[in-house]
């Protein structure tokens, strides 16, 4: 049944110009609402990661421990936000491997996402598994630095 409506559909796109400027007209419509929604769409995911600045988060009690072949990174996270409800945060983490001399080689750099539920005013422990790219031996010291990219709010 659907391939005779779309043989009909066929034939008038074929034989009547009436029913080709009513189908463009309609395909256009389409895409424009499609824009529409999909602006829409991205302007609510921007507005999401801007309710709450990083400067409003407190990160504490930061710990790396090896743990298998990745480092678990534990901590607490305080929302600072006086209305907001952080969803999550993007932490930029950054491992640099030290050798006795103090020459620091950056041997990690990533973004990982914790996925946590602060509301305002109020602080929550986190436990985030970081790994490395392959099996590399660490010859020397690690140091650990992290910085918050950007925060998620309700």
């Amino acid at each position: 049944m659907k391939w005779l409506a779309g043989i009909i559909i066929l034939i008038l796109l074929i034989v009547s110009v009436r029913f080709r400027k009513l189908a463009g007209f309609l395909v256009l419509l389409g895409v424009v609402v499609g824009l529409i929604f999909w602006q829409y769409q991205e302007y609510e995911k921007n507005k999401s990661k801007n309710r709450i600045s990083p400067s409003e988060l407190v990160l504490k009690n930061i710990s790396f421990k090896p743990s298998n072949s990745h480092y678990e990174m534990t901590g607490r996270i305080i929302n600072n936000s006086q209305k907001f409800t952080l969803n999550g945060t993007q932490l930029k983490i950054t491992a640099k491997e030290c050798a006795n001399n103090n020459d620091c080689i950056v041997i990690l750099e990533k973004n990982e996402y914790i996925y946590v539920h602060i509301p305002p005013k109020q602080a929550r422990d986190f436990r985030k598994e970081v790994s490395f790219y392959s099996n590399q031996t660490i010859e020397g010291k690690l140091v650990w630095n992290y910085s918050v990219e950007f925060a998620e709010s309700e």
